[in-house]
């Protein structure tokens, strides 16, 4: 299996980790398998085993930037050598490079009393909440201009409820709905490199464990935030502004990427992707 997998800035490479077959893909755990770095269609696929976790590409192309015990460590690809150390003040995972290289992103603990998105300075190691702190948020990205978050805003601690997708500045200012649908979990937004649309997965289960086959991607326009799918009475007044639609729905799948650059199919190539592993 080969979950997590993110485009490198230019389009040109792919990360993703490698599970065992045998293994239950989890929302929670994916990111401390094996990570491998390939072509982005899948060829000449490098393996580095399970050192770095959560990986994240830097905006050169040529780092990434992990989770480990001791901190958050730059990596340089070529030499696998940490070439830099940052203390990971409560990060836990799904860790994100901003695009101008000053920030990251994650989900972390120790700013309230549930899982937050926690914002950290690149530089100086200090950590803001980017969302409220006393609920399950996690699942965050970047949008281009290193200024905007998109995050999945959870459930209250030992409450029921549906995880919607929610923006808010890195600071933690003007939060607010983007998508929400009941009996859907919404998880692993991202945003298009223009800008213009969101990408996201959409769970009849909350993950943990991606194992029941009802997760499916789909996309909507950012014009059209807030949204509200379905015909929620509850969620309508509660957001009484939000609107409708459309949403574009495209199927099975579990927390996509984006990448505008032109990919060649390595089965067009006459490669088997499975084997393609160095």
């Amino acid at each position: 299996m080969r979950p997590g997998a993110r485009f490198s800035p230019d389009g040109k490479r792919l990360l993703y980790y490698r599970l065992p077959s045998t293994e239950q893909i989890d929302n929670n755990t994916y990111g401390t398998y094996e990570l491998v770095v390939a072509d982005s269609n899948g060829c000449n696929a490098v393996v580095y085993d399970d050192r770095f976790k959560w990986a994240s590409w830097g905006p050169d192309n040529r780092q990434i930037a992990s989770l480990d015990t001791r901190g958050i460590q730059i990596i340089d690809l070529a030499t696998r050598q940490v070439v830099r150390e940052l203390p990971r003040k409560g990060m836990v995972q799904h860790l994100v490079w901003s695009p101008d290289g000053k920030w990251f992103v994650g989900t972390a603990n120790g700013l309230g009393v549930a899982w937050a998105i926690g914002r950290l300075n690149a530089d100086t190691g200090q950590i803001n909440a980017v969302s409220e702190t006393d609920r399950y948020n996690c699942t965050p990205d970047w949008l281009g201009d290193s200024e905007h978050v998109v995050y999945s805003r959870g459930i209250v601690p030992d409450s029921a409820g549906w995880a919607q997708l929610w923006g808010a500045t890195g600071s933690g200012g003007e939060r607010q709905l983007l998508y929400a649908e009941d009996a859907r979990h919404i998880y692993g937004g991202c945003v298009s490199p223009d800008g213009k649309y969101l990408l996201f997965t959409r769970s009849q289960e909350d993950l943990g464990k991606v194992d029941n086959s009802q997760t499916a991607m789909a996309i909507i326009r950012w014009e059209d935030t807030p949204m509200v799918g379905g015909d929620s009475e509850s969620l309508r007044a509660e957001y009484p502004d939000a609107r409708s639609g459309p949403l574009l729905d495209l199927s099975w799948g579990w927390e996509p990427h984006w990448t505008y650059s032109d990919v060649i199919l390595a089965a067009n190539q006459g490669v088997d992707i499975a084997d393609s592993r160095k």
